[in-house]
């Protein structure tokens, strides 16, 4: 059964909570973000991420609203009893179009909240290609996924950054499926999950290609990908890994999708200053008609400028928490259609080459 964090319906239990946490508040005030602070020294905390990530948004949004606080303004099931699973992985009427699916990931336990992302983009002309597999523990779900679609190998598998709720997965998708070749960043990290994934690149023998800033490379042969960053030189901050999971973040590859009219934005994990770094370099070029909400919907990411210069039709968020209430209307008053994989769950969206851009999502909640 899956296990999903949804703040929806919790007014009665906050107030019980508040008891609680008031007491609790008086004994151990501030232990947890010393604890967290030294955790991050630890390869455990790399490998998690959750905690630094955690620690981070509260302290760059404390005037933003919090999914608790919208979440009993909201209706009370985070999804309905409509499941369209086998229709929505059924792409054999999309000949011609380019589909992304955006996957429903959810693992158990301390990870829970980062399941991460993982996108299956089909070509006009039938390529498949997998962005990110997932954290490691959300693997089969991947796995079960693709294989009920039918798909036997996958021709491009990309990483936009080497954190575990993104490559965690690759190994075992690796395992079933057999890779063309593989994309990557110039970025290297530390950790087991890390070079787990690169053995598994190295031991699956496809072409492995580091992409930088200006590069460029074709999805099937109406497909275009362009990679707008980051650059090949990486500086590495001072104590690297240590407190680094902004800089991955800021690193992770931004690639826009280019088919006739029509566009895809892919931004991984970037935070706001990137974000910011971006719209000065590029202005209206990162504008598309379909975008990933960077890291999964939240606030540490998506400024306003960004939602307004991207100013996509269709934008999804990956991820088992309710990131932001802002984001999402922020992105809702720029007139984006928002979707979440946590209340949606696999968004499907298709794209032909007039700009046109549709979504069917597996199942129908209040966000859309």
């Amino acid at each position: 059964m899956k296990i999903r964090r949804c703040f929806c319906g919790l007014t009665a239990g906050i107030l019980a909570a508040l008891c609680v946490a008031g007491c609790a508040a008086k004994a151990g005030s501030g232990s947890e973000t010393v604890q967290e602070s030294a955790a991050v020294l630890t390869e455990s905390t790399a490998e998690t991420e959750v905690a630094e990530e955690s620690s981070s948004l509260q302290k760059e949004t404390v005037q933003e609203t919090t999914a608790a606080e919208s979440g009993s303004a909201q209706s009370d099931g985070a999804e309905s009893d409509v499941d369209r699973y086998e229709e929505i992985i059924d792409f054999a009427g999309d000949e011609g179009k380019l589909v992304v699916y955006f996957l429903d990931l959810q693992v158990e336990g301390a990870a829970e909240e980062v399941s991460g992302d993982s996108t299956l983009l089909i070509s006009p002309d039938g390529k498949v290609m997998l962005l990110d597999a997932g954290h490691t523990d959300s693997s089969d779900i991947v796995v079960k996924i693709l294989k009920d679609m039918g798909i036997e190998k996958i021709d491009y598998l990309v990483a936009s950054h080497p954190h575990i709720d993104h490559i965690g997965g690759v190994p075992a998708v690796m395992a079933e499926f057999p890779v063309g070749i593989s994309y990557r960043s110039y970025v290297e990290y530390t950790t087991q999950t890390y070079q787990n994934y690169v053995d598994a690149l190295k031991e699956g023998g496809m072409e492995i290609i580091s992409l930088k800033t200006g590069d460029t490379f074709s999805f099937g042969d109406l497909v275009e990908v362009e990679v707008l960053g980051p650059d090949e030189e990486i500086v590495y901050p001072d104590g690297f890994p240590d407190n680094s999971t902004q800089f991955l973040n800021n690193n992770s590859l931004l690639l826009r999708f280019t088919y006739g009219e029509s566009a895809a934005l892919f931004g991984g994990d970037l935070y706001v200053a990137q974000e910011r770094d971006y719209i000065d370099q590029y202005g209206d070029k990162l504008k598309a008609d379909l975008a990933k909400a960077n890291h999964h919907g939240k606030n540490t990411s998506n400024l306003k400028k960004w939602i307004r210069t991207v100013s996509p039709q269709v934008v999804v968020a990956m991820g088992d928490v309710m990131g932001s209430m802002d984001v999402y209307n922020n992105y809702v008053k720029e007139g984006s259609e928002f979707h979440l994989t946590l209340y949606d769950g696999i968004v499907k969206v298709v794209l032909d080459d007039q700009g046109g851009c549709e979504a069917v999502d597996q199942h129908d909640s209040w966000m859309n």
